[in-house]
C-alpha cells in the first residue's frame, strides 16, 4: 500500500470519486500521482470508473459511488432529468437503472462495467435554466431538474410538436394526475411558464395548471 492509497482509505474528507485535481490540492505532483495511482490500480486497491475518474475498490470503500455526481463528472455541462428524476418522485412505475441527463452535446450513452449506465440527450439550442437546481452533499455536487422540469424535458424529447395533456401523460407514460397534484404547487408553474418558448410545452403548462387548479 502506497501513500496515495493510504490517504484514500484514511482521509474521510476525500470524495468517493476522485481525479488528479483532488490530490493536486494536497501537494501531489502529476508524476507522483500517476505512479502511485498505477500501483493502486494494479494491486486492485483502486478502480478506474471512467476516463480519468477513479474510486477505491469496494473492499476498501465505505460509501457507494454516487451515480448523479458521476454523471456530471463524465459530462460537466449536463443535468439529471427525464425518466431518472420522474422515477425518484414515483411519477412513473417502471424501475429506471440508466441515469438520464440533458446536455448541450451530442446524444450518447456511457456504460461502465460496475457503476451503471448514463444516457445524455441534447434538447435545446439555448437551454432554459428554470427548474434546475444544484445539489451538494458529502459525496459531491450535481445539477438536477425538479420534477415538473424533468417532465417538460421528457415531453420535448418525445415529441415537441404533440399537444400534450394530463390524459395523454397517462396514455404515454402512465403518469397519474394525482402524482402532479401531490407534488406540485403554483410556484413550480410560475418558475417554468414562459421559460421554454416552445408552444406545445407552454400550452401544456398552462392547461395542466388550470386542470390542477394551481
Amino acid at each position: 500500500m502506497n501513500g496515495l492509497v493510504d490517504m484514500l482509505i484514511k482521509d474521510k474528507s476525500l470524495p468517493v470519486l476522485f481525479t488528479f485535481e483532488d490530490f493536486k490540492k494536497r501537494g501531489y505532483g502529476k508524476d507522483m500521482f500517476k505512479k502511485q495511482l498505477s500501483e493502486g490500480v494494479e494491486k486492485k486497491y483502486i478502480d478506474r470508473v471512467y476516463g480519468e475518474i477513479y474510486t477505491l475498490d469496494v473492499k476498501y470503500r465505505e460509501k457507494a459511488v454516487p451515480k448523479r455526481v458521476l454523471s456530471q463528472m463524465i459530462v460537466p455541462n449536463s443535468y439529471v432529468s427525464m425518466y431518472y428524476v420522474l422515477r425518484d418522485y414515483d411519477w412513473i412505475p417502471e424501475m429506471i437503472f440508466t441515469v438520464t441527463s440533458v446536455t448541450v452535446k451530442e446524444d450518447f450513452i456511457v456504460d461502465t462495467d460496475r457503476y451503471g449506465s448514463f444516457m445524455y440527450t441534447p434538447l435545446y439550442k439555448i437551454m432554459p435554466t428554470a427548474g434546475i437546481y444544484e445539489e451538494k452533499d458529502f459525496q459531491g455536487m450535481y445539477r438536477v431538474a425538479k420534477p415538473l422540469r424533468a417532465l417538460c424535458d421528457l415531453l420535448y424529447r418525445k415529441n415537441k410538436n404533440w399537444p400534450w395533456s394530463l390524459l395523454n401523460l397517462y396514455e404515454n407514460f402512465r403518469i397519474f394526475p394525482d402524482s402532479l397534484e401531490e407534488d406540485l404547487t403554483g410556484d413550480d408553474f410560475d418558475e417554468l411558464q414562459g421559460a421554454f418558448g416552445v408552444k406545445t410545452i407552454e400550452d401544456f403548462l398552462q392547461k395542466t395548471r388550470k386542470e390542477l387548479a394551481l
